[in-house]
């Protein structure tokens, strides 16, 4: 498997995708139980609930796509799925410290998203009408579920302001600073691209020189300055993605202009979409359906 979390697999059957679907939806609905107890603990009682229904939610579904399925196989996979972490998570730290609404949203939507450009990205490889179709199902799904969570997240927003930034005040701001941010993100990833390169990482260096590209492309006349971040590997590029997706979506969150937050979520979006087609999407380690002679 390569460090942008690429695995060796072809989604060849729709049960295939049904098996990796279920497991997804268990894994989710564990780790819903798990926020709930941790509430429930600290005396969130209101968030408690919350998180009980979302598991319950996600447990309904799971039933649907094993009715779709072969339960057999499904049931085998559903225990090795992997809930991903957000980037910088320290979940031995996290135990010790208490939890706000929002953080336990944040982590949540951060999921369901990573969920929703998986299925993007097998829609996108396809091999059949029928799968692409499924995929495509499926992250509509992950993209309402994700939407709810926003909606939950943005109230305890005004609980809980994590991460302090500067809200553009005009759209044209909004968009001078999306092509900053692609100028500095172009050329980290094209020096991580170099050196991906230069230690036989070849996969991964062209996915890396590809994104470099459209960025570049983004930025249009813009040039990055001296302060572009250093990039030691792939999973600091695709940090790096998600830096600039949490950055989007706060400002989406947080502006009261109508124009200015359909823009961010545009850019949050794009994000997304870049993380899938980079390899984020396929960050998951339930991922072992791979191919005779390799592995993950």
């Amino acid at each position: 498997m390569g460090k942008t979390g690429q695995v060796n697999v072809r989604v060849r059957r729709a049960s295939d995708l049904l098996v990796v679907a279920e497991a997804l939806e268990g894994e989710a609905a564990n780790r819903y139980r798990d926020l709930c107890e941790r509430m429930t603990r600290q005396g969130d009682e209101e968030m408690a609930a919350l998180f009980e229904s979302l598991a319950q939610m996600e447990d309904a579904h799971a039933r649907q796509i094993a009715s779709r399925g072969s339960a057999e196989r499904v049931g085998a996979a559903a225990g090795g799925a992997q809930w991903e972490k957000p980037s910088g998570f320290d979940e031995a730290e996290a135990r010790g410290a208490t939890l706000s609404r929002y953080q336990a949203l944040a982590f949540a939507v951060r999921n369901e998203e990573r969920a929703f450009a998986f299925y993007t990205y097998v829609a996108a490889e396809a091999e059949s009408d029928e799968i692409r179709a499924l995929a495509e199902d499926l992250a509509r799904d992950e993209l309402a579920h994700a939407s709810l969570l926003r909606q939950f997240r943005r109230r305890a927003f005004h609980e809980h302001r994590p991460i302090p930034i500067e809200i553009p005040e005009t759209l044209s701001q909004l968009e001078a600073l999306a092509r900053r941010r692609d100028a500095e993100a172009s050329a980290a990833h094209r020096a991580l691209a170099e050196s991906l390169r230069a230690s036989g990482e070849n996969d991964d260096g062209a996915r890396f020189e590809r994104l470099a590209d459209e960025e570049a492309r983004s930025a249009g006349e813009v040039v990055a300055d001296a302060t572009a971040p250093a990039l030691k590997n792939a999973a600091d590029g695709l940090r790096l993605l998600e830096r600039d997706f949490d950055h989007f979506a706060l400002i989406a969150e947080r502006s009261r202009d109508e124009a200015i937050i359909a823009e961010a979520q545009r850019l949050a979006s794009r994000m997304v979409a870049r993380l899938a087609s980079t390899g984020g999407g396929r960050n998951n380690s339930l991922l072992r359906d791979e191919e005779p002679g390799k592995s993950a």
